[in-house]
């Protein structure tokens, strides 16, 4: 579909004011993909056409062939851009650009800021104490039992809250956890916390609030600076909520009543001193308790994006984005009020969305949410090279 955005550069591109209306193509993974034969109703077409950005972007590749198609008797441009052959993607969206980047938004453009990979270097803190490495986890999480469960346990057989894995570890392929889109998709690093990993809640303020015996992983040599981005730029965050036992068509799934989130940057590892918290809070959509307006589908949907702008973030009234040092991440999920190890917050990537820096040459011209029969997301595995065309079909 070709966006609002793209009829305003390809008018500019026909009379010569720009040189190109698609120069990159996108892929993305935020929306759940669709099946083959939906159709998408008016209110979500227009959202479509409105669209800036794609909901979570992964990566963006040049277009190295333009071509001319006759497709059952439509007249289709078909655009094709080589995918890097070493990395992983799961796709559910993509998006046609006029440029590799926005030149007006400079160091401060959208970019991913956390990726969770063992470059990012993130450690786990355990009662608050001095953070040692996570806890890596490469094998079948389900062990020899090949059973779906997660039994992951250390060298004294006790349960181990926070690991590292792989987004295509074993335990993903399984059918029920496949169809609830349980999987994380950006790359195939993963950093996995248990429900009961934090305790967090709220005071009057509506600043959340952890107790000193939380666990928590933390990135005390982090090094950002959004100084310049807009207050109504965004942090989007992507992650998914996964089962501890996967479940069976006998035995109904169980589903977390509400899942919270945060992601606390401060100057030094006391970050009682200065912060800025990025708060998540859902309840599942059939889960009513009054304290949240955000909710979820969590029995269909396990992968969700959130996205916060700079202004909803809750600040310390001396935190300056110039001196962070810190980012510490805690998790929660509850099911009947209390703390629940049967679920786990799969953490996947932490992205910079800048939605503010405008230029008129500049732009997400075309967009399109993957539809196929199994309404899966298209992956794109390690170490293959893989090609992908965006069509845009004209008519008069």
């Amino acid at each position: 579909m070709i966006t609002n955005t793209g009829k305003n550069i390809l008018a500019k591109y026909l009379v010569g004011q720009t040189t190109s209306y698609a120069s990159h193509i996108a892929i993305g993974c935020g929306p759940k993909p669709a099946a083959s034969d939906y159709t998408f109703n008016n209110s979500e077409l227009s959202a479509m056409r409105d669209k800036t950005s794609l909901d979570f972007e992964m990566l963006r590749v040049p277009i190295i062939s333009r071509g001319f198609v006759n497709e059952e008797g439509l007249s289709k441009v078909v655009l094709t851009a080589e995918l890097p052959t070493e990395e992983r993607y799961e796709i559910t969206e993509v998006g046609i650009f006029s440029a590799a980047s926005n030149p007006l938004a400079g160091p401060f453009d959208s970019k991913i800021v956390y990726s969770f990979s063992d470059t990012d270097n993130w450690k786990y803190s355990i009662d608050g104490g001095a953070p040692a490495n996570l806890a890596v986890k490469y094998g079948p999480l389900d062990e020899e039992e090949n059973d779906g469960v997660i039994n992951v346990v250390d060298s004294n057989n006790q349960s181990i809250k926070v690991f590292a894995t792989n987004s295509d570890n074993r335990i993903f392929t399984n059918q029920y956890r496949v169809n609830r889109n349980e999987r994380c998709r950006f790359l195939n690093n993963i950093v996995a916390m248990r429900g009961d990993t934090s305790y967090l809640s709220y005071n009057p303020q509506g600043v959340m609030l952890k107790t000193s015996v939380s666990d928590h992983i933390v990135l005390d040599q982090t090094s950002i600076d959004f100084t310049k981005n807009s207050p109504l730029d965004e942090l989007r965050l992507a992650f998914s909520v996964i089962n501890r036992v996967p479940g069976t068509s006998l035995v109904p799934v169980t589903v977390p009543d509400n899942v919270k989130i945060l992601l606390e940057f401060s100057h030094t590892t006391n970050s009682t001193i200065q912060y800025a918290q990025f708060q998540v809070d859902i309840d599942d959509i059939g889960y009513e308790n009054g304290t949240s307006e955000n909710t979820h589908d969590f029995e269909n949907n396990r992968y969700i994006v959130v996205g916060k702008t700079f202004q909803e973030l809750k600040k310390s009234l001396r935190f300056s984005w110039a001196e962070v040092t810190t980012a510490k991440i805690y998790a929660t999920i509850t099911k009947d009020n209390l703390p629940s190890d049967s679920f786990y917050i799969c953490l996947d990537a932490l992205r910079l969305e800048n939605t503010t820096a405008t230029n008129s040459l500049y732009g997400l011209t075309g967009y399109s949410v993957i539809k196929n029969i199994q309404s899966r997301p298209i992956i794109k595995t390690g170490n293959t090279t893989n090609y992908i065309e965006f069509r845009f079909a004209l008519d008069v």
